[in-house]
């Protein structure tokens, strides 16, 4: 059996989508450029393909890479990107501001409202959140607190992250070191595995599955947030423990048939 989901990343260009792309999956999936001038000027896709052989599925993982959502005021990508929502309907969206760039509200509402009547979860995450400084990066959250609240009141906060429901979250994250030698800071990469976990547990049963193909490969996260996972899934600790251990590096073959069995029995 053969399976297809989608996953829609959005945003200015030079925010750092495709870092935090490859940040999310744990291993180079989209390009990225440090160039100041680089852009995404076209709607990108991006495959992961792979086999849960536990039941014999295949599956495929696209991610769609938008172009930069200043030039979203072009009929033509709106309705493209309309489209991809309705027919493909990916399992979340997943939109990027820095507090260089600021939230452009006029857009992001409109590309909120889309997901929100396909039933896609919304993920708006401030990326890059050091280069900017706080104020700034203070500003891009509140203006998604302030938009998100439109749909759902806040029901959770925490580990930097803000949740609406089963509707959308919001959080900031550096998808990779930061370093200004002229103010002498240095940052390492931060709240990406919180954000994983904040997806994952926000979504429902086989896009949850969708998810965990989707960072599989990211071993930083199954084993930072293994507590976190048996403990959110109810799966039974000393079995989970036992899968770990005797699977050790490849963390993801002991969990991913577990988390796919709870979802099962709830279906």
């Amino acid at each position: 059996m053969s399976k297809e989901f989608n996953i829609a990343i959005c945003g200015s260009a030079r925010v750092g989508k495709s870092t935090l792309v490859n940040a999310l999956c744990g291993k180079q999936v989209a390009r990225t450029s440090n160039s100041l001038c680089a852009q995404t000027d076209r709607m990108e896709k991006y495959l992961i393909n792979g086999n849960d052989h536990t039941s014999s599925i295949s599956y495929t993982i696209t991610i769609y890479d938008t172009p930069g959502i200043e030039s979203w005021t072009e009929e033509h990508v709106r309705t493209y990107f309309s489209r991809i929502m309705n027919t493909s309907k990916p399992l979340c969206m997943i939109y990027c501001a820095s507090p260089g760039s600021f939230a452009q509200l006029d857009q992001l509402q409109w590309l909120v409202d889309t997901c929100i009547k396909s039933n896609i979860f919304c993920a708006l995450v401030c990326t890059n959140k050091y280069s900017g400084g706080s104020e700034r990066r203070k500003q891009v959250l509140q203006d998604f607190h302030s938009l998100l609240t439109r749909y759902h009141n806040i029901t959770r906060d925490e580990t930097n992250i803000k949740y609406y429901g089963d509707v959308a979250l919001c959080t900031s994250v550096n998808s990779i070191v930061y370093e200004d030698r002229e103010l002498n800071v240095w940052k390492e990469a931060e709240g990406i595995n919180e954000l994983i976990f904040g997806i994952l547990t926000s979504l429902k049963d086989d896009k949850i599955a969708a998810w965990c193909f989707t960072i599989s490969d990211n071993q930083s996260f199954w084993i930072t947030m293994q507590a976190k996972i048996i403990e959110f899934f109810k799966l039974a600790q000393p079995v989970a423990i036992k899968f770990w251990d005797e699977h050790g590096k490849d963390t993801t073959l002991s969990l991913i048939p577990l988390i796919l069995t709870f979802i099962k029995r709830r279906l």
